[in-house]
């Protein structure tokens, strides 16, 4: 039987939104804005459960745009159904995710700037989540927590837990370890460093993340799960893993010393302990079959997840 995450899903709107207590750690129950950026290409099928995950939230100060590629399926049907709730959407051709996401930027003023891509999902009061923790470490201005895979469907597939960011580990494994859906960033981050690199079609995130590493931007973790990474067979991580790669290669060609090289298979060895457990670890296809299956299998062989405690 298939587990089910009942924090997950927002299909319909709860008898009554929670409310989130704020006075302990925000000045008269004034909170940050926070604007959330949803790049988007042809994921009708997921978009509303994915607008549907923010807005429900119920969080007072919120911006909401979706910047999508000129999709030919049912999500411009959804965007016309949400647009008195969103900031602002448009629906045209774009030069791919990093464009889409550098469009959003354009379009918003949040002090916190949350990345969705079209087919994940936030998970329950993470963006007052977000906001407190950004309100009691001033210093921090990226932060990330641990998330979890859900299926097309929307099943609990398994939880992840990350290392919390490190520069020379993720400049050596050549592989970006956080997911969007689960990560929080200050607006003056981009400011300072710029925008996504829109040379990149696929490793775009993990360019910026070494890119502000680099720069000296401090970095956070929480051991809470803020998202949700959804593993289908059309989502580009499943797709298109060998061109993933191949955009890794690249950047870590940029950003690590020539005079020194490490077999990815050796350090990845290295860091997880075992190349099975990587594999278990990753979304990659494996010789026991599809991700998605493979997922299924580790976690069935597990104790299911408890639900997250409120951040």
């Amino acid at each position: 039987m298939d587990d089910f995450f009942p924090v997950v899903i927002f299909t319909k709107p709860p008898g009554a939104l929670l409310i989130y207590d704020t006075s302990h750690w925000c000045d008269e129950g004034a909170v940050t804005q926070i604007s959330v950026i949803v790049p988007s290409f042809n994921q009708g099928r997921f978009i509303e459960e994915t607008l549907q995950s923010v807005l429900l939230q119920g969080y007072p100060e919120l911006q909401l745009v979706v910047m999508d590629g000129g999709s030919n399926d049912d999500t411009v049907s959804v965007l016309q159904k949400y647009d008195h709730r969103l900031e602002a959407w448009v629906s045209e051709r774009d030069r791919g995710q990093a464009h889409a996401f550098n469009k959003g930027l354009k379009h918003v003023t949040g002090e916190i700037i949350g990345w969705l891509n079209s087919d994940d999902i936030y998970l329950n009061q993470c963006l007052f989540g977000a906001a407190e923790y950004f309100f009691k470490h001033q210093d921090v201005d990226i932060v990330f927590s641990d998330y979890i895979y859900i299926d097309e469907n929307g099943h609990y597939l398994r939880g992840r837990k990350e290392p919390r960011f490190h520069y020379s580990t993720y400049l050596w494994a050549g592989d970006c370890f956080h997911a969007n859906c689960a990560g929080f960033f200050r607006r003056k981050v981009f400011d300072r460093i710029g925008e996504l690199d829109e040379t990149l079609h696929f490793g775009m995130d993990y360019e910026f993340y070494l890119r502000a590493g680099k720069a000296g931007v401090r970095f956070g973790h929480v051991r809470t799960y803020w998202g949700g990474y959804r593993l289908h067979q059309a989502s580009k991580s499943v797709v298109s893993h060998d061109l993933q790669l191949i955009d890794a290669s690249r950047i870590t060609t940029r950003y690590r010393p020539a005079t020194v090289g490490v077999a990815g298979a050796e350090l990845r060895t290295a860091l997880f302990g075992n190349s099975a457990l990587y594999a278990r670890l990753s979304w990659a296809p494996t010789s026991s079959g599809s991700p998605i299956s493979s997922l299924r299998r580790a976690s069935d062989a597990e104790k299911p997840l408890s639900q997250p405690a409120a951040t």
